[in-house]
């Protein structure tokens, strides 16, 4: 996530300014320096060494010296005060909008500080760039800082002017940090159709779009986010590599890096754990924020911990810790640092520490649920519901075009609308139907949670094992259920048959006559009951995610235990903790 916002940043405000020639070298500009001042409104003299330059020759050196923030802010700063001494309103805005990204990174906002200049400055204009500019700069760096709701405010705004002009390129780019809080926000589909969009757009050459090779590498690195979280590693992958060649083409050193810890990061979900480390090291010192830093440090931290060494797992995990007590930015690693020491101290028996983590944990699990609850609802009524209220009206007119063929669409879209009702019909009929069965399932839940033996006395005769035997393995299985051994997740046939001292052949016929289904069924079986109970009785337990209570209830992943959990309530465990919940 915190690349995403890096890349963003960086390639919108470099293709938003207009272009230029490459110009001249900045022989004596450091003396110029010390004059220049932020936001000063005094007219002020231009060095020689600068005086005879045209706005695209400053630019051009701009663009050329960019790297150098202390070069790049004497050239920006040439340009503004240029422009102010020729009261040029336009190429004053372009001025600071040189600043913004100069300074986009600067603990003393001063980037905000140059966007709201520029929307001061163009409040009243009826311009094609501005003020939406201002704010679209504005929204892009909140986001970048993790301050999601000021950033989401101004997008909007900026999403109003870019409409009404049909500025395209702020389009593009307001779309890109939209994907980003999608993804952010767990919407992984919805964001990988539109980074998916804006890379078609780019192949078609509909914009006029500057640094086309940047673009190219912020685009792929965010399919290659989305296909991460959406487990298609192998796809992501590809876009990986496609941003790694692409960015030693064009000699950009730190994209490429970004590319590198990517690659890491891939290879760490597909358990190759050397390369992981390997990538993930190599890419840390060009790492280009707190985040960026956090990240780092987190992946390490899970590689090591998969390696059992131990202390260098607690060591990454703590220093990507103390990042965040710094930033206080909740990106998607934070949860999963918390999560490492609630359970680190617990196998210390520090109850102390525990505490104080499951407490930053539910902090942080309420800040995300706020965000996704609020923010989320604001971007759908805000920015999704809009657009799909101009591709109505845009099919409306064509309808007004197209009288021959209006009947037929009409039709259509009261097909969508009855289809559309039939689905809510049928989400609220499921809802009744869940209600039933959890409160079926709740009046149920004072019965015995173990699967009860059947004892028959002829049925040693009809499996041909000894009585002896049979009575060995009851007893086995009535301690195993009572002592919870089922949550194992490394439980087999093989290794209960093992600890009960017969063969596994005896124990599937055994389990089979007499818990009336197979061994799978039956370890399944034993778990849900178990959940459900410790659901009921656990508030901790309710607080944890559906996959962390799949993992600690022995299943290996969160599908299997919810198609369980389905089959056996007829609900999902959201569903059902969140009833159980609303009755605590």
């Amino acid at each position: 996530m915190k690349k995403l916002k890096k890349l963003n940043f960086i390639f919108f405000i470099k293709t938003t300014l207009n272009s230029a020639n490459k110009g001249f070298l900045l022989c004596a500009l450091l003396c110029f320096f010390n004059v220049l001042y932020c936001q000063s409104d005094k007219p002020l003299k231009i060095p020689d060494s600068l005086q005879n330059k045209t706005y695209k020759e400053l630019y051009a050196s701009y663009n050329l010296n960019y790297s150098d923030t202390i070069k790049a802010g004497i050239l920006a700063k040439a340009y503004l005060y240029k422009a102010k001494n020729e009261n040029d309103t336009i190429k004053i805005a372009n001025g600071y909008s040189q600043l913004v990204s100069i300074y986009r990174n600067s603990k003393s906002n001063l980037s905000i500080l140059y966007c709201d200049s520029i929307i001061k400055l163009t409040k009243n204009l009826n311009d094609f760039e501005y003020p939406g500019f201002g704010y679209l700069s504005k929204g892009i760096w909140y986001n970048y800082k993790g301050e999601y709701k000021k950033a989401l405010d101004n997008l909007l705004i900026a999403n109003e002017y870019a409409s009404k002009n049909k500025n395209y390129n702020q389009l593009f780019y307001l779309k890109n940090v939209i994907g980003d809080l999608k993804l952010f926000w767990g919407n992984n589909d919805e964001a990988l159709e539109i980074f998916k969009s804006q890379l078609n757009l780019i192949k078609q050459g509909n914009f006029n779009f500057e640094y086309e090779n940047n673009l190219h590498l912020n685009i792929y690195f965010r399919i290659s986010n989305s296909y991460i979280l959406n487990k298609k590693l192998d796809s992501a992958l590809i876009f990986t590599k496609k941003g790694i060649q692409s960015s030693l083409a064009i000699k950009d050193t730190l994209t490429y890096y970004d590319f590198v810890s990517q690659s890491g990061i891939i290879a760490y979900f597909k358990n190759d754990l050397e390369m992981a480390l390997d990538s993930l090291e190599k890419a840390f010192p060009y790492e280009s924020s707190e985040n960026g830093f956090l990240n780092n440090h987190y992946y390490r931290a899970n590689i090591y911990l998969k390696q059992n060494e131990n202390k260098k797992a607690y060591y990454h995990f703590s220093k990507a810790d103390s990042i965040y007590n710094v930033t206080n930015d909740v990106v998607p690693e934070v949860r999963g640092i918390q999560e490492y020491f609630v359970n680190f101290y617990k196998s210390k028996n520090d109850t102390k520490n525990q505490l104080k983590y499951i407490n930053r944990l539910l902090k942080i699990d309420s800040i995300i649920l706020s965000n996704h609850r609020n923010l989320n609802a604001t971007i759908v009524k805000k920015y999704d519901t809009p657009l799909l209220l101009a591709e109505k009206q845009n099919i409306i007119s064509k309808l007004k075009k197209q009288e021959k063929n209006s009947s037929l669409i009409i039709l259509v879209l009261i097909g969508v609308v009855i289809f559309g009702m039939a689905l809510i019909g049928r989400f609220y009929y499921n809802q009744r139907v869940y209600k039933k069965r959890f409160k079926k399932l709740l009046s149920e839940q004072n019965k015995e949670n173990e699967i009860k033996i059947q004892v028959d006395t002829n049925s040693n005769e009809i499996i041909g094992i000894s009585k002896e035997r049979i009575d060995a393995v009851i007893v086995g299985l009535e301690s195993f259920e009572k002592n919870h051994d089922f949550l194992d997740n490394k439980i087999t046939l093989n290794t209960l048959s093992l600890s009960l001292n017969t063969n596994s052949t005896y124990l599937s016929k055994i389990i089979n006559l007499y818990k009336k289904k197979n061994f799978s069924s039956y370890i399944t079986e034993l778990r849900i009951n178990y959940c459900i109970e410790k659901l009921q009785k656990d508030q901790i337990f309710r607080k944890y995610t559906v996959k962390a209570i799949a993992y600690e209830i022995g299943f290996n992943n969160v599908e299997s235990f919810s198609k369980a959990f389905f089959k056996k309530t007829g609900i999902h465990p959201s569903f059902y903790i969140k009833e159980i919940e609303s009755q605590n």
